[in-house]
């Protein structure tokens, strides 16, 4: 199966639970680049993760107000 993206790199996975991961990349489409934070399911039947429709992608450009609104996050 292609892939929907036109470039991608994977900056980096955080697990969810057993079954499922959360994918953050880099990825362009039609000449406009953006981060894609999506949750992936485990298919056992050829052991990989698959994308789910849960998830979103935040234009690049927009990637600093996010940083800027993530530091405001209480641990």
């Amino acid at each position: 199966m292609a892939s929907f993206w036109d470039k991608e790199k994977l900056l980096g996975k955080i697990t969810k639970n057993s079954r499922e991961e959360i994918h953050i990349k880099q990825v362009s489409k039609n000449g406009r680049d953006y981060v894609d934070i999506r949750t992936f399911w485990y298919d056992s039947n050829d052991n990989t993760y698959k994308p789910s429709q849960k998830g979103l992608a935040i234009p690049l450009e927009a990637i600093t107000e996010l940083k800027s609104i993530l530091e405001n996050v209480k641990e």
